[in-house]
């Protein structure tokens, strides 16, 4: 069964500004083509796949963080309630790190602050420490903890993370906001937002905090962000900042500024010195949506451009130099990530139901290789989707990703020797 084409994504795009209609005829016509399509296998892949836990519901979280540290030792979560069911009703999720050649969790804890596409934000910040969010209950707050493996010793931040420099700072956000505004990435422990909470964007936006002292700082505003190439509906408008990338060298990282004006989404992609705020357009378009670093100037990411239409992009943060990438934004947008020259990135279901992998060993000479195809069965939607999220360790050959090909979400590693 082929991959949606361009014309019923951007019917899908035009539908975007009525969500209530575009749910309710995306549900049709979804059930309507799985039902006529004959499931052979719920997996298909030559490569050996193996869940790395198994005794309960699994998963990472986002593409962009390598579960393992490179010495064994492998960070997940997993669930005690069904995680085809909205993140809300599940009261907390596990953070677990298994050793990876014993197959033993080693150490596990709970976490009130997650939902199902990033779970706690859980990731690596040395090979022996990593970073997550919580919720302070008696400070009615969300919070991070950094384990350290040694001694297994936990330190709290007064801010959550969304993503972290090593050991050095992380970057935080008003995941309250998300709730209100972008429930698949929220956490759910505070209510919903009041529309006069909402429109106060001086106090809210781009926290950073230092991991050694502790300093925290409003780095970048939400009033920033708006005022900087500021638009009429701007004053209109419901506004959030979200999937935070620090790139590799610490200095900068890139940023999602999304607005909502009647119903109507749309997206701006920033670069932000990570030290002063000072503030760069890259795009300014009616869809931004999934970015990778490949090397501290280089981005990968699936955009509306105006040459080409909504495509895979290699963009030069220095030079502006934009390299289209034609035989894999055919497939349409997914989730890239990877190192250099070489990536993988996935779909999302299509007619048949199912999510396609893809490695390409060689972003000079695009050639995508096709690692696996896998059902995504429709109980497991919205906000309780499972993206594969592919993660390449490509120094050790394997792609980490998220499935819920058995009917039960899982983590996975595909060896590719």
């Amino acid at each position: 069964m082929s991959e949606y084409t361009s014309l019923e994504r951007r019917l899908a795009r035009l539908l975007s500004s009525s969500p209530a209609i575009k749910a309710l005829l995306k549900k049709a016509y979804v059930t309507v083509m799985r039902l006529s399509a004959y499931k052979k296998k719920s997996v298909v892949s030559a490569f050996k796949i193996t869940p790395i836990y198994s005794l309960k519901e699994s998963f990472f979280g986002y593409y962009d963080k390598n579960p393992c540290n490179g010495k064994g030792m492998v960070l997940f979560h997993s669930s005690d309630f069904d995680t085809s069911r909205p993140p809300g009703y599940a009261p907390y999720i596990n953070i677990n790190m298994l050793d990876e050649l014993s197959g033993e969790v080693i150490w596990s804890s709970q976490s009130k602050a997650f939902n199902w596409q990033q779970g706690s934000r859980l990731q690596w910040i040395t090979d022996e420490k990593f970073i997550y969010s919580d919720f302070d209950e008696l400070d009615a707050r969300y919070v991070s903890k950094v384990v350290n493996i040694k001694d297994y010793s936990v330190t709290q931040y007064r801010y959550p993370v969304q993503d972290a420099y090593k050991d050095q700072y992380f970057l935080s956000l008003n995941y309250q906001r998300l709730r209100t505004l972008r429930p698949d990435y929220g956490y759910f422990c505070l209510d919903e937002m009041t529309k006069f909470e909402l429109d106060k964007l001086e106090g809210d936006g781009i926290w950073k905090v230092d991991i050694g002292t502790h300093r925290e700082s409003l780095l970048i505003s939400l009033a920033d962000v708006c005022s900087f190439e500021a638009k009429r509906e701007f004053q209109e408008g419901n506004h959030k900042v979200n999937h935070f990338q620090i790139n590799p060298s610490g200095q900068s990282f890139v940023f999602l500024h999304r607005y909502i004006v009647s119903g109507k989404r749309y997206d701006r992609l920033f670069l932000a010195d990570a030290v002063s705020g000072e503030l760069a357009l890259l795009s300014d378009s009616l869809l931004v949506s999934h970015y990778h670093w490949l090397d501290s100037q280089n981005l990968v990411v699936f955009l509306d451009d105006e040459d080409n239409g909504e495509c895979y992009l290699i963009l030069n943060i220095v030079t502006g130099h934009k390299k289209f990438l034609p035989e894999l934004s055919k497939y349409g947008d997914g989730h890239p990530s990877g190192v250099g020259n070489v990536m993988v990135t996935d779909t999302y279901p299509n007619r048949a139901g199912m999510q396609s992998l893809f490695l390409l060993e060689d972003l000079d000479h695009i050639n995508p290789a096709l690692l696996g195809s896998f059902y995504h069965p429709l109980k497991f939607k919205g906000v309780s989707r499972c993206d594969l999220h592919p993660r390449l360790v490509w120094n050790k050959k394997v792609v980490y990703l998220d499935s819920v090909y058995s009917g039960r979400r899982q983590l996975y590693k595909l060896e590719l020797n």
